[in-house]
């Protein structure tokens, strides 16, 4: 069969006719292929050959497979330069442009013309039927020919100022070392991610770019252990990580999630932290797009100016159905010619998918690729070979989103999807949007295209163009946006502005300053609005005034007067007697307030000279006066003087000692006499006495008396005798059986406590006692202690249990003795025996004759009680069907004893010898006799039935049965009642459902997003609480106002509003269907205009506490960021970005789908 699928490919491929393609080459040039060639006599040297086509941007000819090499050969008639050298790496040649030479080469046999050091450009030898032959380079002169593209007329892709260009990608290189989250957020800032290398030529690319190790987007910080590119994508077969050898070296652990391009190893893929290093980056995005206006195409076809129209087919399938789904509707199977078309028919967000190239005869020979339809023998210069060999069996081709979308030979057999591909209709050329402007309508024949300019800006010019008959416009002097410009601005007295500039433009914003000194009145900022006008009135700079000064005698105010204004000075004075406490003026300060406060003024104090005595009190007599007033202090008496009597102090009478005690210290004011008692006496009443102003002795004097001590308390078994009074003996005894441990007397002393400590009276002991055999005694053997013997078990004690400690240390009575327990003789069961003795501890053993088998314990052991454990067993006949001899679906009989076998015989219904180890027994089966219809399904009844059980297949009815009414069609979903691709499913009993698609509903999906708002060009919509809402695909990208007006011309539709999180979810499910995930996503919040105040697409306000998803909500300044998008990273948080820089997706609002 695959022999058979394999030929009708071929035959399509033959019946498909041949086409050619509208390349032109420069004056000068032939084309063949794609190719544009220049052949020059004139003999030069190898560098003055590179010269001369690199001045007019080509190459010296590479010829990459034998149609180009055959196609040089027919052009010259000499021996010329071609371009492969092994200038770079000696021995190794490779084509001038940096490229290997793949399996095609025209060598001579290294033989004839070895290869040295001094020989490094190629030549193809007239002399030896044009034959590859190593050369000098710098010794010989030839002929050369020059090879460029062939012009298509198709622009290039370009990438944002700062990124360079490789292969539809642009990349952006940053040397500053940064944390991995600020790299992330420095490349989200302007709709980028981290590099994300998905084939050797991306890898390549960023090797040669950078001369550091960076940080590149691969992670394993959602599953650990399972790296994968930072936008959710799997590693495909492409990696350069470290080898596993490496492992050891470079251990992946929970805390290293990410990835560096390691300089110090090749820059090869090594695991790092995300956390505690930093790192160089670069940042990659799309190459621009947006620059290429949508085509106007067929119904379900979408492309831009400089491709073709597509339609892209899920359904997976061969190459050989995949082209006849697209020649079925009168289309080619799609056809990469460009960079253009490569990288547009990339961002379809479509899989692996088929393309039309070939190697499979009659348009091509094995290796030598052509495509399908144009059928270019061989494929032209531009193509996206991948790494995958190509063999006899891969005679198709895919671009494989495993390997970044590069070409892969695969076999034609294999399923995939595809995309078709139609010539555009003639239309009109597209035309490009004003810059900050935009332009909508079709460029189809008698289509009017509108002109408009974006918020701030004013249209010069007309602002619509028809399509004329003759595909031209009938308007081709464009209009053009002019950024609106508000007055010029006067300057501010006392003040500035920022910046100083004319002409002001939208959304320009000035700042005012006051100079010192002087405050503003009015708004400090205002800003050119999309009018024409500023946004609110200039202010002025009023001198800054500040309060009243007022005072209060001593303190007088010397100058100035009311009102105080900035940088004025008022001074202070004092009245006569007093001095000043503070500064002497004060000046009005820029911020309103004086510098000073105004100042106190008190009275000249005259103690400050020390008039008075040191034991005196001084108090200064009140202004004008001069003088002081000097009083001694209590205690003291004399005038108080300094230079006069002074203060002396007065003097108590002399105190006498206690009885048994003493007294000491002086008597004059102030001290303290101080009491104590002789060893062995207490001191009753106050130690101190102090002399005071009266000249008398505060409080009494104290008597001393004789100290005791605590009574003692007896010890246990013992007594106490004696009294407790100072240097009293107390003595200690014990009672009879008892010795006294410690000493015998203590003696009460000064300080109340007695001498040592008191003795313990313990009880005598006696010797200790041996167990009997066989038994044990247990208890201690002090003093009227009783220790009792028992005996083990299985043994009687035989004399007395206990004996007594007695006082004179010896036991009374004598110790018992332990004899061994007897159990009664025990009877052999039928057909078996029993063994061994009967006394305590014995086993006695049961055995069964032979063909028996014992049915119970095999022993009994004879216990402390006299009696047997257990019970005695008996010997039955052995039953052989314990072992399972029989198969499952038999029954088993054992034969009697002495036989040890069993007989098996297979159950009703199944047939066989019954053994489990012989053939066993097998169901009867009664489909074989083939009792059903054809649309029937046969089970066979289970044993012991006989007869098998028909069931009609799903859609069918009938009692199933061949020899019966049989079965016939009855499905509800034969024809499918579900429209626009919607899934039918029968329900049981009867009656079906339908699963509609994205954008569908009813009960038949009868009622569609896409049948209402038919003029969006591809069915990508979803359905939300009863609105609709339409995905843009990946290759439709526009700047945000672009996007907005799509909108709204297409059904009056708008960008998105979300103020709930059921819709944002909803959103985040569409995104991932539709497959833009890997872009960020305009929705309808933006905040043009008016800085920080942010509105919705229905000019309602943003309100953060009803509901938002930003990562961070934008609080400070962004003037160049000022619409929302749903970012590209997995978590879909909304993220600030440049209206006008980039070109995103976008999701529009529309109404209800019903019509």
């Amino acid at each position: 069969m695959a022999v058979e699928r394999v030929f009708l490919l071929l035959v399509v491929l033959a019946s498909i006719p041949l086409a050619a393609k509208g390349q032109t080459c420069p004056d000068g040039y032939s084309y063949n292929a794609g190719l544009c060639y220049r052949w020059t006599e004139t003999l030069s040297f190898a560098l003055d050959a590179i010269d001369d086509c690199a001045s007019d941007g080509a190459t010296l000819a590479l010829p990459r497979s034998q149609g180009e090499h055959d196609y040089l050969t027919s052009l010259v008639s000499e021996t010329i330069l071609i371009g492969v050298t092994d200038i770079f790496n000696e021995g190794t040649w490779e084509y001038s442009d940096g490229t290997p030479i793949g399996a095609f080469n025209k060598f001579l046999p290294d033989a004839d013309y070895p290869n040295t050091a001094q020989i490094d450009c190629v030549v193809m030898s007239k002399d030896h039927a044009y034959m590859w032959k190593p050369s000098s380079c710098s010794q010989q002169q030839y002929g050369y020919v020059c090879q460029k593209d062939a012009d298509t007329g198709i622009p290039p892709l370009v990438c944002p100022d700062g990124y360079s260009y490789n292969a539809g990608l642009c990349y952006r290189w940053t040397e500053t070392l940064s944390s991995p989250l600020d790299a992330i957020d420095d490349c989200a800032s302007d709709g980028s991610t981290l590099a994300l290398p998905r084939s050797q030529g991306e890898h390549d690319y960023l090797a040669g770019l950078v001369s550091e190790t960076i940080l590149i987007g691969v992670t394993d910080i959602f599953q650990e252990g399972t790296w994968e590119y930072s936008d959710g994508t799997p590693i495909g077969a492409f990696n350069k990580f470290l080898p596993h050898a490496a492992d050891a070296d470079y251990p992946n652990t929970a805390q290293i999630d990410c990835v560096v391009m390691s300089k110090d190893h090749a820059y090869m893929w090594k695991p790092s932290s995300c956390s505690q290093q930093q790192y160089g980056y670069v940042c990659q995005q799309d190459a621009d797009m947006t620059q290429f206006p949508q085509l106007e195409c067929p119904a379900g076809y979408t492309g831009v100016s400089g491709t073709k129209c597509y339609r892209v087919v899920t359904t997976v399938d061969s190459a050989v159905t995949a082209l006849a789904e697209c020649q079925n509707e009168g289309a080619d199977a799609v056809l990469p010619t460009s960079d253009l078309e490569h990288y547009y028919l990339k961002s379809l967000g479509l899989g692996t998918h088929w393309i039309g190239i070939t190697d499979a005869e009659p348009h091509a020979t094995e290796g030598n690729w052509v495509y399908i339809t144009t059928g270019l023998p061989p494929l032209g210069a531009f193509n996206r070979w991948g790494s995958t060999a190509n063999t006899d069996a891969l005679d198709c081709v895919t671009m494989d989103s495993t390997e970044a979308f590069q070409w892969a030979p695969t076999n034609c057999l294999d399923n995939h999807a595809c995309v078709c591909q139609k010539d555009p209709p003639d239309q009109c050329p597209p035309l490009v949007a004003p810059e900050n402007g935009a332009v909508s309508g079709s460029s189809l024949p008698g289509a009017v295209a509108t002109f408009s300019c974006d918020v701030g800006y004013n249209m010069h010019g007309a602002s619509t163009t028809t399509c004329q008959a003759d595909l031209t416009w009938s308007n081709t002097n464009y209009p053009t946006c002019i950024i609106a410009q508000c007055p010029p601005l006067s300057t501010v007295p006392h003040g500035s502005l920022s910046p100083v500039s004319h002409p002001y433009v939208y959304q320009d914003e000035v700042l005012f300053s006051c100079d010192t000194g002087y405050n503003i009145a009015g708004v400090s900022s205002i800003t050119c609005q999309a009018d024409g006008l500023w946004s609110d009135l200039m202010p002025t700079c009023n001198i800054v005034q500040c309060p009243l000064v007022t005072v209060q005698l001593p303190v007088i105010l010397s100058s100035g007067g009311s009102p105080y204004s900035y940088q004025d000075e008022v001074t202070f004075t004092c009245a006569d007697g007093y001095a000043m406490d503070g500064a002497a003026s004060a000046t009005c300060q820029a911020s309103g307030t004086w510098s000073d406060e105004v100042p106190t003024c008190n009275d000249i104090d005259a103690c400050l000279a020390t008039p008075c005595d040191a034991q005196a009190t001084c108090e200064d007599n009140p202004a004008p006066a001069l003088d002081a007033t000097c009083e001694c202090n209590t205690g003291y008496t004399g005038d108080g003087l300094a230079d006069g009597n002074g203060c002396s102090a007065v003097q108590c009478p002399a105190l006498t000692d206690p009885a048994n005690g003493a007294v000491s210290g002086t008597n004059f004011y102030g001290d303290v006499a101080t009491f104590t008692c002789d060893p062995g006496y207490n001191l009753v009443g106050g130690s101190t006495r102090t002399c005071q102003a009266d000249t008398t002795w505060s409080g009494s004097s104290p008597t001393c008396t004789a100290v005791q001590c605590p009574a003692l308390t007896a010890p246990a078994n013992g007594a106490v005798s004696g009294t407790n009074s100072y240097e009293d003996v107390a003595t200690f005894t014990c009672d009879p059986g008892y010795n006294l441990v410690g000493g015998s007397t203590r003696t009460c002393q000064a300080d109340t406590t007695w001498s040592g400590s008191s003795p313990t009276c313990t009880a005598v002991q006696c010797p200790a006692l041996t167990a009997p055999a066989n038994g044990a005694v247990s208890g201690t053997n002090f003093y009227g202690d009783v220790a009792t013997f028992t005996c083990d078990p299985g043994y009687n004690l035989v004399g007395g249990s206990t004996r007594t400690c007695q006082a004179d240390t010896t036991w009374s009575g004598s110790s018992p003795t332990c004899t061994a327990v007897q159990c009664p003789t025990l009877t052999a069961p039928a057909n078996g025996a029993v063994s061994g003795t009967n006394f305590y501890g014995d086993v006695a053993t049961f055995t069964c004759d032979a063909g028996y088998n014992l049915v119970g314990g095999s022993t009994r052991t004879c216990q402390a009680d006299t009696t047997w454990s257990g019970s005695s067993p008996t010997c039955t006949d052995i039953d052989a069907c314990l072992a399972n001899p029989c198969h499952a679906q038999a029954t088993c009989r054992d034969n009697p004893a002495p036989a040890l076998d069993a007989a098996c015989q297979c159950n009703t219904g199944y047939t066989g010898d019954g053994q489990a180890d012989g053939t066993g027994c097998s169901d009867i089966d009664a489909c074989l006799a083939n009792p059903c219809h054809a649309q029937a399904t046969c089970r066979d009844n289970p044993a012991p039935a006989l007869d098998a059980a028909c069931q009609c297949n799903t859609g069918y009815t009938g009692d199933g049965q061949a020899d019966g009414t049989g079965c016939s069609v009855t499905s509800e979903c034969i024809p499918n009642p579900c429209q626009y691709g919607g899934t039918c499913s029968e329900l049981s009993p009867s009656g079906y459902t339908c699963r509609c698609r994205s954008g569908y509903i009813g009960d038949n999906c009868q009622i569609g997003c896409n049948i209402k708002y038919h003029k969006f060009p591809v069915d990508q919509f979803g359905i939300h609480n009863g609105k609709c809402y339409w995905f843009s695909r990946k290759s439709d990208r526009r700047k945000y106002k672009s996007a907005q007006t799509f909108c709204s011309s297409n059904h009056g539709g708008r960008l998105v509003i979300i103020k709930d999180k059921n819709k944002q979810s909803f959103l985040e499910s569409k995104i991932k269907m539709f497959q833009i995930g890997s872009i960020s996503k305009w929705i309808g919040l933006n905040d043009r205009g008016r800085e920080k105040n942010f509105k919705w697409s229905d000019d309602s306000a943003f309100d953060a506490s009803v509901y938002h998803n930003w990562r961070n909500i934008p609080t400070g300044r962004h003037k160049n960021r000022d619409c929302t998008a749903i970012s590209k990273a997995r978590d879909s948080k909304w993220v600030l970005l440049n209206c006008n820089k980039i070109g995103q997706a976008f999701i529009c609002e529309l109404g209800t789908p019903f019509i």
